[in-house]
Formats: C-alpha cells, sequence, structure tokens
C-alpha cells in the first residue's frame, strides 16, 4: 500500500521509508543465495586433488618432451658419424655419475647389457675419442679414459704417419692431456697435426681422432721422446657420449682390455734404412 500511495503521490519521502525498510532483507536474501551457490568443502577437496593429479600428468609430459629433444640432438649430432660409418652400430648415452677418487676422470654411464653394451666397448663423442668401457652391469656401464695409464690406443699422425700409443700421464691429466709414447726417435712430429685410431688388434675402429699434438717431449727418466696430446673434447666434463656397441673389423678383447701395438726401434729403423739404401 505504502508503494501504490508513493508511486501515486510521487512522495519521495514514502519510498525513501519503504526503501530503508526492505533493503536489510534485501541483503541477507541475497547473500543467502550466494552462499547456497558455494561449492562445498568436499567438493573443493576433490577440485583440488583433480587440479594436483593434473599437474603431476603435464610435468611427467614436460619431463618426457625434453627427453625426447634431448634424444634428438644427441641422435643428429651423431648422424654424421653414422653417415660416414654405416657399419658402426651406435648408442647414445648419457654421464650419470663421475668416480670422485679417480684421478683420470673415468665415469658411469646410464647404459648397459640391457642395451647391447659390453666391456672393451669404445666410447666417443662427435669430436673425437674418449675412453673405453671396462665393467659393466645390466643399465650402467663404467668408462675408463684416455687420461688414464691404463689406455693404449694406437695412433698414427696423419700428416707424417708416424705413429705410437696414447696413454694417460698423471702430470697432464688435470689440463684434459694425453701423451703419444713409444714414437720413433727420428719422428717428423709436429705441432697442430692430429692423431687417429690405427684400428689394430681390433679394440678401436680406425680412423678416429685422439687429439691434437700440442708439444713434443722428452723423458729424462727413460731417455725417450713423447709427444702430448690435446683432445678435442674436454673429457674432464663431458656429459653426451655414443657407444659405438659394434663395427666392422671388431676383434677379440685382450686380456687388459686395452689396444696395444709394436712399434720398431731405433735401431729397427736404422737398419732398415741401411737395408734399403744398399739395395738401392
Amino acid at each position: 500500500m505504502l508503494l501504490i500511495i508513493g508511486g501515486l503521490t510521487e512522495n519521495n519521502l514514502i519510498s525513501s521509508i519503504v526503501n530503508g525498510i526492505t533493503l536489510p532483507m534485501s541483503e541477507v536474501s541475497a547473500a543467502a543465495s550466494k552462499e547456497a551457490a558455494k561449492p562445498s568443502y568436499d567438493e573443493l577437496e576433490k577440485e583440488n586433488y583433480e587440479l594436483k593429479e593434473e599437474m603431476a600428468e603435464l610435468r611427467t609430459e614436460l619431463a618426457d618432451y625434453y627427453n625426447v629433444k634431448q634424444e634428438n640432438e644427441r641422435l643428429w649430432r651423431y648422424y654424421d658419424l653414422k653417415a660416414e660409418n654405416p657399419q658402426y652400430d651406435i648408442l647414445p648415452a648419457t654421464v650419470v655419475r663421475r668416480d670422485p677418487n679417480d684421478d683420470f676422470y673415468s665415469f658411469t654411464l646410464n647404459k648397459g647389457k640391457m642395451s647391447d653394451v659390453a666391456v672393451g666397448d669404445p666410447v666417443v663423442t662427435e669430436n673425437g675419442i674418449i675412453g673405453w668401457v671396462y665393467e659393466v652391469d645390466a643399465y650402467t656401464a663404467k668408462v675408463k679414459t684416455i687420461l688414464s695409464p691404463d689406455a693404449k690406443v694406437g695412433v698414427i699422425d696423419t700428416v707424417t704417419r708416424d705413429s705410437g700409443v696414447v696413454s694417460g700421464n698423471v702430470l697432464y691429466a688435470d689440463e684434459n692431456l694425453t701423451t703419444m709414447t713409444r714414437i720413433s726417435a727420428l719422428n717428423n712430429l709436429k705441432e697442430g697435426d692430429i692423431v687417429t685410431t690405427t684400428g689394430i688388434s681390433g679394440i678401436y675402429p680406425a680412423g678416429l681422432i685422439v687429439g691434437e699434438v700440442k708439444e713434443i717431449a722428452f723423458d729424462k727418466y727413460d731417455t725417450s721422446m713423447y709427444a702430448v696430446i690435446s683432445p678435442f673434447e674436454d673429457i674432464r666434463t663431458v656429459i653426451d657420449v655414443v657407444v659405438i656397441t659394434s663395427f666392422e673389423g671388431q676383434g677379440e678383447i685382450s686380456q687388459n682390455g686395452i689396444e696395444d701395438i709394436t712399434l720398431p726401434t731405433q735401431t729397427q729403423t736404422t737398419e732398415t734404412a741401411a737395408t734399403e739404401e744398399g739395395a738401392q
């Protein structure tokens, strides 16, 4: 009735009184409707659980994506190696652990027997040879590097054709250097020459890059010459490598699991030269 009278008389006072009386009731009604529209605690808890599950799945998918991306990058990185050597069976692997007690930077890979990795398999990167597998279990493999004195890799200078054996030396390992020993006193090695594997004995494929000659030195203890070799890969920090699980000409592993070659002595070299000269 007040509303009707207020509307007929256009009395603002009456309208204000009516609005003042009904406003609190309207607010209470609106608040009650809003509260009724809110989800319950159980509904909120269920929604929170579902969101957590969805986030976990997304994190897993993201991790898988990055793993696949890195794997693809590794495969592309070694595409040229495989293209140039189709006879190689190569297996990309990752360094998962290093031996803190080893002065020659040995490490463990995340591949093992289940991936066809075997003792003696060469380990390389696109920049050259790293070492070889010396111990393997189902899922991991331990690798010794060419910085170790246990390494004996037959090598040859690609320029002068001088041959020798690459073996690590405790004096150079921390500088990521190794040595080429058992070289002839009549050698023509020069700084900057690149040395590669000979492939003798079938432990390493022929032609794998080992490094470059940094300097020629003289061992005062055994009166012999040797060359300091600088690998093109930093073996101390390498992460992604490739295991060559099979290659053409792969032979039996020697008793100590390393490659060795026999070089002519200086006397033999001189005698051979004299014989050839006499024959001429």
